[in-house]
């Protein structure tokens, strides 16, 4: 895959905000303060884990660049800078939101000096790094590395990331599903 071939899926999110609000909600339905760093930790993520489980689709259009502590959003770190910004969001699709929350069930529960050690030893980090501070990391990247990860104690695989669904059978009864992906031909 080319970063040509993946800059033409249209995001399924219209802005990094829709992703970042719905983490911040999250973080305060659990009583936790969501720290800046942690939810970019967490919007990256995100983004790969996306591309990884839905062949190379973007969640939202944002780059993220190598900072020090890890990888960053810029957009949205200089206008959350001081404040949280006055932005309409839109409405997000369900299963769209269930993504979200399986990525905060995931590693919301994580520090953020896990996460970002964890972030910073992934290729995709490390590469642009050592290209210099503020270097872009690139989607196609992400999303072959996260589809390729097999499970370590930091890092589940891409399958494992999406909580299965909860849906009603014709009886009534309780059945977990997952999104149906055929394969992609090459």
């Amino acid at each position: 895959m080319t970063i040509g071939h993946s800059m033409k899926n249209k995001p399924v999110l219209n802005t990094v905000f829709d992703a970042a609000f719905r983490f911040i909600e999250l973080a305060l339905n659990d009583n936790e303060y969501l720290q800046p760093q942690k939810l970019h930790r967490l919007l990256y993520l995100a983004q790969a884990y996306y591309g990884a489980n839905y062949h190379g689709n973007m969640l939202m259009p944002a780059i993220f660049v190598a900072e020090e502590f890890g990888p960053v959003e810029p957009n949205l770190y200089a206008v959350m800078e001081e404040s949280r910004p006055d932005v309409r969001l839109k409405s997000v699709d369900p299963k769209t939101i269930h993504f979200l929350e399986s990525i905060w069930a995931q590693f919301g529960h994580h520090t953020v000096e896990h996460l970002s050690v964890t972030v910073r030893n992934h290729p995709p980090f490390t590469k642009a790094y050592k290209e210099g501070i503020g270097t872009i990391i690139p989607f196609d990247e992400l999303v072959e590395f996260y589809a390729s990860v097999r499970k370590t104690a930091t890092t589940p695989e891409a399958k494992e990331v999406v909580r299965p669904r909860v849906m009603r059978s014709h009886k009534g009864k309780p059945v977990a599903t997952t999104d149906w992906l055929p394969r992609k031909i090459k």
